[in-house]
């Protein structure tokens, strides 16, 4: 019995899955009752599984359970978040503004902090790094990797060059080696940008192709019963 109602589930699943999938392809029609159907199904159970998990990992795990153990661990988010719910209020909207103010503040240092030691001092230690001859062994190409890679760096961030006019002398030297640099870091720029949609239309194909398989495989499953 177990066996049977776990089939039985399973069967539904596909036959459901396959349906929204259509439901969605239908789309390519144009907009109609089908496809919205199946898009306010999608949005009603991403909003009823994320308030779950706001539920269970915010409410429950960060805040009553610290509740219980140190009530003056969580006084402060506590009173922060209450402080957040006036937003939601035209008239006391103001009192949020504390709460706001704090996220804004600490999500724009971690932020900056991220951008600096995550990716600005990081891609500076890569880069000076790539011509050093003892990098050239894990390379591909060695050498030219190296200069790729700081060729590529360097004419990139040319590409946003923005500076202040330079005298005449000065800047009719400055701008077409300016102006070249910045045509080789476009270059860069383009195959990078290529790269990234191309990667991006080849995870949409992929997952075209699968659930145009899985609704393949339910109307196979369908005739041969």
């Amino acid at each position: 019995m177990p066996g049977e109602l776990t089939d039985t589930i399973g069967y539904v699943g596909l036959l459901l899955g396959a349906g929204l999938s259509v439901a969605i392809f239908s789309y390519l029609l144009g907009d109609n009752p089908l496809y919205r159907v199946a898009l306010y199904l999608f949005i009603g159970a991403l909003v009823g599984y994320s308030f779950g998990i706001v539920i269970r990992d915010v409410f429950y795990q960060m805040v009553f359970v610290p509740l219980l153990q140190n009530p003056l661990v969580v006084v402060i988010p506590v009173v922060l978040g209450l402080l957040l719910m006036f937003k939601g209020f035209p008239k006391y909207a103001y009192i949020g503004n504390f709460s706001m103010a704090f996220l804004v503040g600490v999500g724009a240092a971690v932020a900056l902090a991220g951008v600096l030691l995550g990716t600005l001092v990081s891609q500076v230690n890569a880069t000076g790094q790539a011509l050093a001859p003892a990098v050239w062994t894990s390379l591909p190409l060695g050498f030219l990797d190296g200069v790729l890679i700081v060729v590529g760096t360097l004419s990139t961030l040319m590409v946003f060059h923005f500076a202040a006019p330079q005298p005449q002398q000065v800047g009719g030297f400055w701008r077409p080696v300016v102006r070249v640099i910045q045509g080789i870091g476009r270059i860069f720029l383009t195959v990078a940008l290529g790269v990234a949609f191309g990667g991006a239309l080849t995870a949409a194909i992929s997952i075209f192709i699968g659930r145009t398989q899985a609704v393949i495989d339910v109307v196979q499953a369908l005739l041969s019963r």
